[in-house]
């Protein structure tokens, strides 16, 4: 067989490689000059004032956060790929009419009654974790056990599925952990959301990515069917949320009513969203139904109570006086929001390692901001993570990991310093029960264990698309004796 590679072939393929290397050249020049030339020489929005407290764009940030006038970012096509176009995506009437409807099912008294599940759930986790300390394990890398327990928690209180990714593995779990950015590396996306052709390539070309995404649609096709029929036969009794849905949709005018698409994005979503940023993301439609955000706000929590030993004593002291027994976890919605340390541990992790670290809109009527002038279509960033630990609003201990901050009366929090769940229209919807799964788990896990940072290992936050541990959540666990 003669060689492919001879003398000849490569002078052959040098013209190609000329085309390629001077395409290639192009692009990176046009990308260098739309991301690092033009906003900060150029742009004619390039003197406008950063973060601090004073800027117009902080200043305002409560009328860019509830502003009918703005759309999704440009990065919003890749998770419409992945979740389809439901509340997360939906604007204008098709938003207010879907967000109507779902409103019933994010209930106080829907939430109560879901805690048992996380409780359930949690217990199984505890049991692995107790499983591996048994054997000798006790550094344990925590990332995929959190993340499999709130894909769990979601599957069962979001539309009764039961996932099981904790003890086995399905079809259906294995394509939430294969579909999201470890399969579309994020270099690749910021340059296709400006070169509009690769996204259709990106996109098309990844065979992982649109297996994964082809399972998702079709099991959430079937959990809808399923229960379309169920409620068609007056047999649908559960109360979780696909079916609380189902069951509200039926009652509506017709102007109101889901379609049967939009009800199967939500099936989608529920599972997934917070996987893709976009302002609605960590913040909005279903953070607590994301199994994502509330995993990685968990790790978050469970890191920085390793890394400061004394604030993890005091928050086992208040668990143990409220569960003596720690085999007998058995708190109610209301017992778990009564504990007052617990409550603002979470509200620091929160503020400290907010999910989504910055959000974007696009203005779609020319503004004024202070003395400044936004032409329409401008992108506004909003940077949560910055305010949320400016010095000028929390303080020389705003980089502090610091819970009892939040027991000072004095301590002003509003949507404008502190906004983890965002607010107005497109507010998260379910915030509330993102918070109570969140002290649940940590709540069983602290009263039950202890944890320590392992000596020499080191993680890092990866901000984009959600600030999630790099390369993960590792830590030294031991058992609680009392």
């Amino acid at each position: 067989m003669t060689p492919a590679f001879t003398h000849s072939n490569i002078k052959e393929m040098v013209p190609t490689f000329i085309r390629i290397a001077s395409t290639l050249k192009g692009v990176i020049g046009w990308i260098t000059y739309k991301i690092f030339i033009w906003p900060y020489y150029v742009s004619p929005l390039r003197k406008i004032p950063g973060p601090p407290s004073e800027s117009p764009i902080f200043g305002n940030i409560k009328s860019l956060v509830k502003s009918v006038d703005s759309t999704e970012p440009q990065l919003q096509w890749l998770a419409i790929a992945l979740l389809g176009n439901g509340l997360a995506f939906a604007e204008g009437d098709d938003h207010k009419r879907q967000r109507k409807m779902m409103n019933p099912a994010f209930s106080h008294s829907n939430i109560k009654e879901m805690v048992p599940t996380f409780i359930r759930v949690t217990s199984t986790l505890k049991g692995l974790i107790k499983n591996e300390i048994n054997q000798g394990n006790s550094n344990i890398n925590l990332t995929p056990y959190i993340s499999k327990t709130t894909l769990d928690i979601i599957g069962s209180v979001g539309f009764s599925y039961e996932f099981n990714s904790l003890t086995s593995s399905n079809e259906i779990a294995d394509s939430v952990f294969n579909a999201p950015l470890n399969t579309l590396r994020v270099a690749v996306i910021l340059i296709a959301n400006y070169i509009p052709f690769i996204k259709d390539i990106l996109i098309g070309t990844n065979v992982e990515f649109k297996n994964a995404c082809a399972v998702i649609s079709r099991v959430s096709k079937k959990l809808v069917e399923e229960k379309y029929k169920e409620a068609e036969n007056g047999e649908l009794k559960n109360k979780d949320l696909l079916s609380l849905l189902i069951n509200t949709n039926k009652i509506l005018p017709d102007e109101e009513i889901m379609t049967y698409e939009e009800l199967k994005n939500q099936a989608i979503k529920k599972i997934f969203i917070y996987l893709f940023t976009g302002r609605r993301d960590i913040i909005m439609t279903f953070l607590v139904t994301g199994h994502e955000t509330t995993s990685a706000t968990t790790c978050w929590a469970l890191y920085l109570l390793a890394q400061h030993p004394h604030e993890q004593d005091l928050l086992r002291e208040e668990l143990v006086k409220v569960i003596p027994d720690k085999s007998n976890f058995n708190l109610s919605y209301d017992e778990i929001n009564s504990l007052e340390y617990l409550n603002c541990v979470i509200k620091e992790t929160l503020r400290m390692c907010t999910p989504v670290s910055i959000i974007s809109r696009t203005n779609l009527k020319d503004e004024v901001f202070g003395k400044y002038f936004i032409p329409k279509n401008s992108e506004i960033f909003i940077g949560i993570s910055a305010f949320q630990k400016s010095s000028e609003i929390w303080g020389p201990t705003a980089d502090n990991f610091d819970p009892k901050r939040w027991l000072n009366p004095s301590l002003n929090v509003t949507n404008l310093n502190y906004s983890p769940f965002l607010g107005g229209p497109r507010g998260c919807i379910g915030n509330k029960l993102a918070l109570a799964e969140m002290k649940i788990m940590l709540g069983m896990l602290i009263r039950n264990f202890v944890f320590q940072p392992i000596e020499g290992f080191q993680t890092r936050k990866k901000p984009f698309p959600l600030s999630k541990p790099d390369p993960y959540i590792g830590l030294a666990i031991s058992i609680v004796e009392s």
